[in-house]
């Protein structure tokens, strides 16, 4: 399915710091203690404002931890729930491929609900003229579930089996969207995007080792643009632009149902390119029932293999990088030194 480009808007938001707020506007533990607490009486405004309605009522606004952007949890006092999501603190460094995370996100998540049948977060749009709401947000609905990282544990493998089966017919109905162009998301839907895979990821990966030069970061420059380069014209074998959610099927980016054990939501969608399906992170290391409900099985052997090796290296640099960035984000720098180091050593041998 082809689809034209879309317009990028600008949403707006409300900066708020870490920890619990109750209705108050005071912090409830002794985490939140830091400047620029936010001011409760602004997030009941905004969500009155977005649901058009001075009888909604918000308990609770809750930090949660683990996000490069700042991720709240907001209580309904009718037992509801949202999820706020604005931009990283004004002092987080950002590499290049993550600037512009939450507009690729609100037109990602828009795109699927209108396109698939998939259980992602439902977006609230507000109106960016907001008044005395001022600065930029994002707002999704909290879809109810718990992430797979902490159920896996004590999944069945016939549990664990129908979660895969289900999250590969996910990422295939994902992949089936297609671009008149290759790149990253805010370029594909102004018109200009690239022409060619290969360029397209060239320049993603050329993007990642420029983040790391910035940074001084030690990394195999030379080696890593001469195995790209040496390769390269086997990208040139993928012909069309298809949807690729970079981040989507990660422990933390599936939600499963308590009670059923089935998956209920996927969050993931602000790290998105047009490009090769192959290249989400999803496919490493995936399962036989994960390959069952995609449909088929990449190749272990020829150009394929080869282009899943200089993605290997594309998301190893991007790993190593981020944690000269963000130490608290990224914590499995050696894990991703040793994934390089890997697959440079396999593209050596081809």
């Amino acid at each position: 399915m082809h689809l034209p480009p879309l317009d990028v808007a600008v949403y707006p938001v409300v900066t708020m710091s870490h920890g619990r707020y109750g209705r108050s506007g005071r912090p409830t533990s002794t985490s939140s203690n830091v400047p620029n607490s936010p001011d409760f009486s602004i997030i009941q405004k905004l969500v009155r404002h977005v649901f058009h309605s001075s009888r909604v009522i918000v308990q609770q606004v809750e930090r949660l931890q683990g996000h490069l952007q700042q991720v709240y949890l907001v209580r309904m006092a009718d037992g509801g729930a949202l999820m706020l999501k604005c931009p990283p603190p004004f002092n987080t460094r950002l590499l290049r491929h993550e600037q512009r995370g939450l507009e690729t996100e609100a037109k990602i998540v828009e795109l699927l609900a209108a396109n698939t049948q998939l259980p992602v977060p439902q977006f609230i749009k507000h109106d960016p003229q907001g008044g005395s709401l001022g600065s930029p947000y994002l707002m999704l609905s909290h879809i109810p579930g718990t992430p797979l990282a902490e159920v896996a544990p004590y999944l069945s493998a016939s549990e664990r089996s129908i979660v895969d089966r289900t999250l590969g017919a996910y990422v295939r109905s994902i992949t089936s969207l297609a671009a008149p162009s290759f790149g990253i998301t805010h370029r594909v839907f102004s018109g200009t995007g690239s022409t060619t895979w290969r360029e397209a990821f060239l320049s993603l990966l050329e993007s990642a080792l420029r983040d790391a030069e910035d940074m001084l970061v030690s990394v195999p420059y030379d080696s890593i643009r001469y195995h790209a380069a040496r390769h390269g014209y086997l990208l040139e074998e993928i012909s069309e632009a298809r949807l690729v959610p970079l981040d989507m099927g990660g422990l933390e980016n599936v939600l499963l149902d308590d009670r059923t054990k089935q998956v209920c939501g996927l969050l993931g969608f602000s790290n998105v390119i047009w490009g090769d399906p192959m290249m989400a992170a999803v496919f490493t290391n995936a399962s036989e029932a994960f390959y069952e409900g995609y449909g088929e099985c990449p190749a272990r052997i020829g150009p394929a293999h080869v282009r899943q090796l200089l993605y290997a290296v594309y998301r190893a640099v991007v790993a190593v990088v981020a944690h000269y960035y963000r130490p608290q984000y990224a914590s499995e720098e050696l894990d991703a030194r040793r994934l390089l180091t890997w697959a440079l050593n396999q593209l050596s041998q081809v």
